[in-house]
C-alpha cells in the first residue's frame, strides 16, 4: 500500500529485514555492533557514570571494629558526555518501475537492503577509524612481520600486549583483524606448527579455520571484512577494505547489555528518539516523483570512554587502556 503524500510512516514489517541483516552482519564483515556494542538511551544528550580505575583496585579495610561502622567507599563517579546524531539513508521507489517489476523483484525488501547497506558501511568507517588510531589506546609493535611466515611469532605478540593490559587492570577478550592479516596468519610456520599440532586433521587438510586460530590463541576474533569504494565515486570502484590491514586491535570489549560503567573500548550511544530498534525503517510518499520514499536511520554516538572536568579536561581515560594497537605487522 502506498503511504499518503508526505507522510512519514514507520514500517515494522521492513524493520524485521533490518533485524535479520544486524544479526547477519558480522558474517558479512560489519563488526562495528560487536566491538563497540550498543548502549540504549532515553536522551539525545546527557552525561554518563565513568568509575575511574582507581577505585576498582585499591584494598581497603573491610574489618569492622565492635560498636563501630563499617567502612565506606569515598570514591565517586567522574562524568563522561554523549550526544547522538541522526545518520540515515532514503531509496526512492519510483511507480512506474515498481509496475515493471513487481513481478520480479520484492522492491521494497530491496530497497531495505540497499539503504541499510549504505548505512552499515557509514557506521563501520567511524568505528574504525576511532579503534584503529595507535594514538587512542596502548600500542607497541610485532617482533617481526606477520607477513613474514620464517619469523613472525603472533602469540608471542599478542601474549605481550594482553600482559601490558593486565598491568593496566584490563583483559583483552577480543582481537580484531582484517581478511588479509587472517590470511597471513594463517601461512605463520610456528601457527601452523602449533595448530597442527592440536588439531592433527589439519595437517591432512592444510587448511586453518578462525576457531583453530581462535583456540591457539587464546582470545575471540573479529574478522573484519567489509569493504567501500576507495576511488572515483564516478568510475569502476576500487574496492578496499574498511579496517587498516597495517594494524592488528586486541580489545577489551563490554558484553551487550552491561552495564556502562563496565570498561570497553568503546560504545555506541543508541537514542533512536526513543524506539528500541537498532535501526528505524519508514516511509513517505513524494508525488513530485511518483516514487514511495524508504528510509533507514538510527540516531547514535560511538564514544570512547573517558570522563571530564568542568574545564572539558579529561580526568579518566577508560578505553585508553582497554585497547591495545598492534603495529608493523606487515
Amino acid at each position: 500500500m502506498i503511504p499518503e503524500n508526505g507522510t512519514e510512516r514507520l514500517r515494522p514489517d521492513l524493520g524485521v529485514l533490518v533485524h535479520e541483516t544486524m544479526t547477519n552482519a558480522p558474517s558479512m564483515g560489519f563488526i562495528a555492533s560487536k566491538v563497540a556494542p550498543y548502549y540504549p538511551v532515553g536522551s539525545q544528550s546527557a552525561d554518563f557514570p565513568v568509575l575511574p580505575a582507581k577505585y576498582l583496585f585499591n584494598v581497603e579495610k573491610v574489618e569492622r571494629a565492635h560498636g563501630a561502622a563499617y567502612q565506606r567507599s569515598s570514591g565517586k563517579f567522574e562524568a563522561g558526555h554523549y550526544s547522538c546524531r541522526e545518520r540515515g539513508h532514503e531509496h526512492p521507489l519510483d511507480d512506474r518501475f515498481r509496475a515493471i517489476y513487481k513481478s520480479q523483484i520484492d522492491m521494497e525488501k530491496g530497497a531495505t537492503d540497499l539503504c541499510t547497506n549504505t548505512v552499515l558501511r557509514a557506521f563501520e568507517v567511524e568505528v574504525a577509524a576511532k579503534l584503529t588510531n595507535p594514538s587512542n589506546f596502548l600500542s607497541g609493535a610485532a617482533t617481526a612481520k606477520w607477513t613474514v611466515p620464517a619469523d613472525a611469532d603472533p602469540k608471542k605478540d599478542i601474549d605481550n600486549a594482553r600482559t601490558e593490559g593486565r598491568k593496566k587492570g584490563v583483559f583483552y577478550n577480543k582481537l580484531i583483524i582484517t581478511w588479509q592479516t587472517y590470511l597471513d596468519l594463517t601461512r605463520c610456520n610456528k601457527v601452523k606448527d602449533a595448530v597442527n599440532y592440536l588439531f592433527p586433521d589439519t595437517r591432512k587438510t592444510g587448511a586453518i579455520g578462525l576457531q583453530h586460530l581462535e583456540a591457539y590463541l587464546d582470545i575471540q576474533i573479529e574478522l573484519a571484512g567489509a569493504m567501500m569504494n576507495g576511488g572515483n565515486r564516478a568510475k569502476n570502484p576500487e574496492l578496499q577494505d574498511i579496517w587498516s590491514d597495517d594494524v592488528a586491535v586486541l580489545a577489551c570489549v563490554a558484553e551487550q547489555g552491561s552495564e556502562i560503567y563496565e570498561p570497553s573500548i568503546a560504545r555506541t550511544f543508541k537514542w533512536n528518539e526513543g524506539a528500541s530498534e537498532d535501526f528505524v525503517v519508514e516511509d513517505y510518499y513524494d508525488p513530485s516523483v511518483r516514487s514511495t520514499i524508504i528510509r533507514v536511520r538510527h540516531d547514535i554516538d560511538v564514544r570512547l570512554i573517558k570522563s571530564y572536568d568542568d574545564n572539558g579536561n579529561v580526568l579518566s581515560d577508560i578505553s585508553k587502556n582497554c585497547g591495545y594497537v598492534l603495529t608493523t605487522i606487515r
